[in-house]
């Protein structure tokens, strides 16, 4: 880090200033500015240079001291000599040249502006350089040492000592931020607590553990927190490789120039290093500035830019290139560096926020022939999209600044599919103020020009037309992008939580009905564990319809399993199904039972049934039963099977369907893997599907885990887990807390208990690095272990909450990890944190119809999917209820809610239902 950044105080000037005098010959030194490691303060360094004197020669590229390094010139010194000179102890004296100092300094100073002039390529700085008495200037790949000497004279522009091996280190690459400083400055976050989420992301910890026996060193962050942190964790990750890339290429082009240098390593932004950076990138061949420098017009072009010479433009013109020629490749060089000007492109992005810049979208007289071959159209999910669904951006305008992420979403997906034109709509006064700024930096300097003025005049038009306004439209048209997809990431993460914590219906038999017409309605009928007990297709409707037979098919498989309850599925033919099962209700032809019915969601069902996982499990069902089994085990433990299926097929989201499937399946994997982990996982009973979900296991290792159970039984403790391959002390620690071990049956509880090494414990989540504390409070509570789960046992936990503080000297562990003790010793054994949410199913027994409802009726209906512009409701009429954001009502609902609405309006021509929310409802049956 340079003493000359901001994060040096001005109490370490006397510190900085005795370092210099006392240091210079063996500190790296560019124009008066000191480097060294970023993590090492200057009174540090000082200390630690009179204790460490032997440890820094040995190891001189971790404290970025000079190493040995030969001369470049061969001065009357000799390089014996000169070696010597530098390696000796401090305690002896320094061997002196027989040549008089005077006639040395001068023989190194001539050869040394020698060597300097052949390095030096570009053109001399404005400023000269001059160090101190005692100091050394590095030159070309070596370096030369030399004291009492003033260099006035000497003009580095580019170096090329850090193409040096110690130098290309990457502590010199390094940004002059440190990452956990970066990240407390874009969250808000106390360095430290930064510090140490860094630290235990880097470790390997996952969010989930983190999130949950992490808390003393996160400041108590939720899951949600903890991930938007490891996301800008990641991002700055970028950024520092980025800027490394960055320094490595003005090494290699030899723009070594430390406040270059300096500028890039201080960017805190993707954006604020594409702007300092953009003045060094190399130019992409073929470009019409690139074409120009090679009729080597680039000299001629910088000194009219900058105005520092005459220039007779006569020169350039040969047989093949014409004065006019000349003048156009002037122009576009000078276009090009106005364009990538630093200053400039800052300026710019400062307009871009101040003017009104609108997004606008207009029908496309793109013809539907087109559209059908377009390559890019065939890969979209909807081919066969309704133009209809985008009348309202056919002539649709709004500032940039309040597009709202679903609005950029459908334009998007709109010009996609050929139906809309989109357009960023920027003002005339954008460009006047940059031609303004062009005036004040380039045109106004040095004497005037007319030939001058007139190029440059129209370098600025060329620059804004081809090259600026292309890269502000650019800009905006990613920004919008970005923040939209953000934002679909969002909502389909926080539907998905929603959906896989809703409450299943433990202890019931249910039967799964898949609707179709021609190849049948498929059933199955499912035990309380989830086990199929029977299956059958049956025709009600189509052109093999046999209504009679298949009510009766229907009827005696819900009478052989006292099954009074269907999970019928939403696909083709649901709603002829649904008044065919309702008839027979009405008519109680299921007597004695009282058969209900409930809607269930078959997205993803049909590609669950033919993957290899469904046929493993399955090996002897037809694709078309193993859906139905599907939407029925959906009803009756929604976790357990939707973590079968890949989030992107659940249709939750708002047009999750246009994000990048890789990117969207591997944010959506963390969102899983925290529900599944934070509800938790039986090892003796959960699926393969299910135990992959949770914090720290791979589908080796659960390969693995369920080969020790078939093998060995039923696990008895966590501890068992150690004894798996592909399980050490790490991964141990981060699953073990997620994974439940008790016994399978209930009646078999006593028995299993009595087996050695078994605790209730591992029926909590109370993780096997506290179990000591655990077990300490207990004794001190009086309580036994044995006792866990019980109501006695429960309230004395419950009474020592107030002394959780007092607690935490006792036992000697963190406040954080005594309340989750208690939290977890206060719940009932093996709990689930989806009992605490009521049961939102809608059971049903009469079917209605669009045509039924009728303006300001009050129905029930069940929240399908959350976006940012309304909720859509399933409210058992064929169409989905739109509820939009401005009718919520106060309301804020979620995936699976129960809510009770007003009918506002039915167009029965588009199959559009608008709807008001009235209360969120929390009883189980209509």
């Amino acid at each position: 880090m340079s003493l000359e950044e901001p994060g040096f105080n001005s109490t370490t000037i006397q510190v900085r200033n005795f370092i210099r005098e006392q240091f210079d010959e063996r500190i790296i030194s560019l124009n008066g500015s000191i480097y060294w490691p970023p993590d090492v303060s200057p009174l540090d360094f000082y200390l630690w240079d009179h204790t460490k004197n032997e440890e820094r020669k040995a190891s001189s590229t971790e404290t970025l001291l000079l190493r040995k390094r030969k001369a470049t010139t061969k001065a009357s010194t000799s390089k014996e000599e000169s070696d010597a000179d530098y390696d000796a102890p401090a305690n002896k004296k320094k061997k002196t040249t027989s040549k008089k100092k005077s006639e040395v300094q001068m023989e190194i100073s001539t050869k040394k502006k020698k060597a300097v002039n052949k390095k030096i390529k570009s053109e001399a700085l404005n400023s000269k350089v001059k160090t101190e008495p005692s100091t050394s200037l590095a030159v070309g790949k070596e370096n030369v040492y030399i004291k009492d000497e003033l260099y006035a004279d000497v003009k580095p522009v580019k170096f090329e000592y850090l193409k040096t091996k110690s130098e290309t280190d990457d502590r010199i690459l390094e940004p002059f931020w440190r990452d956990h400083d970066l990240l407390a400055e874009q969250k808000s976050l106390s360095p430290n607590i930064a510090k140490n989420v860094i630290k235990l992301l880097e470790e390997g910890n996952t969010v989930p553990f983190i999130a949950r026996y992490r808390r003393d060193a996160t400041g108590n962050m939720g899951p949600e927190m903890l991930q938007e942190v490891k996301s800008i964790f990641e991002e700055i990750c970028v950024l520092k490789q980025k800027i490394k890339t960055s320094v490595k290429g003005l090494i290699k082009q030899e723009y070594c120039h430390d406040q270059v240098l300096r500028a890039v390593k201080s960017c805190r932004s993707l954006d604020e290093l594409e702007i300092t950076y953009a003045p060094y990138k190399q130019d992409r061949k073929g470009t019409l500035a690139e074409r120009a420098k090679e009729l080597g017009l680039e000299e001629p072009a910088l000194k009219l830019l900058q105005n520092t010479g005459v220039v007779n433009l006569q020169r350039y013109v040969t047989k093949d290139h014409d004065i006019k020629e000349i003048e156009s490749g002037i122009v576009h060089i000078i276009a090009y560096n106005i364009a990538v000007d630093s200053e400039m492109l800052t300026y710019i992005r400062e307009l871009r926020y101040k003017e009104r810049i609108v997004l606008e979208s207009k029908k496309s007289k793109t013809k539907q022939t087109v559209r059908s071959t377009d390559k890019n159209f065939q890969k979209l999910p909807i081919k066969n999209a309704d133009e209809s669904k985008f009348e309202t951006y056919f002539d649709f305008q709004i500032p940039v600044r309040y597009a709202k992420p679903y609005q950029v979403l459908a334009i998007n997906r709109g010009e996609k599919l050929k139906f809309l034109a989109v357009k960023i709509a920027i003002p005339e006064s954008l460009f006047i103020k940059f031609q303004q700024f062009c005036y004040r930096k380039w045109i106004k300097q040095g004497p005037y020009n007319e030939l001058r003025n007139n190029l440059l005049n129209e370098a600025i038009k060329d620059s804004y037309n081809r090259l600026v306004k292309p890269l502000i439209t650019r800009e905006i048209r990613t920004e919008l992008k970005n923040k939209a997809d953000k934002a679909s990431y969002d909502v389909f993460s926080e539907n998905l939580k929603h959906l896989l914590k809703e409450p299943p219906l433990k202890g019931q038999v249910i039967l799964g009905i898949d609707p179709g017409f021609v190849g049948g309605c498929k059933m199955a009928v499912i035990s309380q564990t989830g086990l199929v007990l029977n299956y059958n297709v049956i025709y009600p409707h189509g052109k093999f319809s046999d209504q009679e037979t298949a009510g009766k098919v229907l009827r005696d498989m819900l009478l052989e399993h006292s099954c009074s309850l269907i999970a019928l599925g939403n696909g083709k033919a649901s709603r002829e199904t649904e008044e065919f099962i309702c008839d027979m209700i009405r008519h109680k032809y299921f007597y004695p039972l009282d058969v209900k019915y409930v809607i269930v969601s078959e997205d993803g069902a049909s590609v669950y049934s033919c993957s290899p996982e469904a046929k493993k499990e399955f090996p002897n069902l037809d694709t078309n039963i193993i859906s139905a089994v599907s939407l029925a085990r959906r009803l009756q433990d929604p976790l357990s099977e939707l973590v079968k299926i890949e989030p992107h097929h659940l249709g939750i989201g708002m047009y999750q369907h246009d994000l990048k499937k890789k990117s969207i399946e591997e944010a959506l994997k963390e969102v899983v893997s925290e529900c599944v982990s934070f509800i938790g996982v039986d090892l003796n009973t959960a699926s393969h599907s299910l135990l992959r979900r949770v914090a720290g296991l791979s589908d080796k290792r659960v390969t693995n885990i369920l080969k020790f159970r078939e093998e060995n039984g039923s696990f008895y403790n966590r501890e068992q887990l150690n004894k798996i391959s592909g399980i050490g002390p790490k991964v141990f620690k981060q699953c073990a807390g997620f994974l439940r071990v008790g016994p399978t049956d209930a009646k078999t509880t006593d028995r299993f208990y009595e087996k050695p090494k078994t605790t209730k414990l591992d029926c909590t989540y109370i993780h096997p690095e506290s179990y000591d504390i655990a077990l300490n409070l207990m004794k001190r509570l009086k309580i036994q272990p044995i006792d866990i789960g019980q109501d006695d046992f429960i309230q004395t936990i419950i009474s020592c909450e107030s002394r959780a503080e007092a607690l935490t000297e006792e036992l000697n562990c963190s406040l954080e990890t005594i309340k989750l003790i208690i939290e977890a010793l206060s719940k009932p054994l093996n709990y689930d944190l989806r009992t605490e949410i009521p049961q939102r199913q809608i059971f049903r027994r009469e079917i209605a119809n669009i045509n039924d409802l009728t303006i300001d009726s009050v129905i029930t209906g069940r929240v399908s999917n959350v976006t940012h512009f309304g909720c859509f409701v399933d409210i058992g009429v064929g169409k989905m209820g739109l509820i939009h954001v401005s009718k919520m009502n106060g309301l804020v609902l979620q995936v699976g809610d129960k809510v009770e609405i007003r009918v506002l309006d039915v167009d029965i021509a588009k199959g559009r239902i608008s709807l008001q929310a009235l209360s969120l409802m929390m009883n189980a049956l209509d």
